[in-house]
């Protein structure tokens, strides 16, 4: 099983060599959790996977299945709608999903309240804050 008992925070930091411009994807907000979830393939295979921060843009995402970049799939996160994006990258169990739909501010919140109450309230404050990296 896959866990990451590792505390929540944000931080936001460019890509090496990436551009600070509004439209790239790689500097956004980005919210750190350990939330179980599950990957849907093209083919309708469902395989366990943890989310381990979201953005107004997509998902870094840990997970047994590998996958390779360029991919098509859909995350489903028990309670909400499923999200539907391409591997931006891949590295080992983790990966990165830009989502085909940007993600609004308010259920960015919705998904870390449950990743919270899914922690037990272990950390009971969830600050968003901006780190350069």
């Amino acid at each position: 099983m896959l866990t990451d008992d590792g505390p929540m925070n944000t931080h936001r930091g460019p890509v090496a060599g990436a551009g600070k411009g509004r439209l790239d994807r790689r500097y956004s907000n980005r919210t750190a959790m350990s939330l179980p979830a599950v990957l849907i393939t093209s083919l309708a295979d469902e395989h366990p996977a943890i989310i381990q921060n979201v953005s107004t843009l997509g998902f870094k995402l840990r997970s047994e299945y590998r996958v390779t970049v360029g991919r098509f799939l859909s995350l489903n996160i028990p309670g909400l709608t499923a999200y539907s994006g391409w591997v931006a990258w891949s590295y080992l169990d983790q990966f990165g999903l830009d989502v085909a739909n940007a993600i609004p501010e308010p259920v960015i919140e919705h998904i870390i309240a449950i990743a919270l109450q899914a922690s037990e309230g272990v950390h009971h404050e969830v600050k968003r804050r901006n780190l350069d990296i």
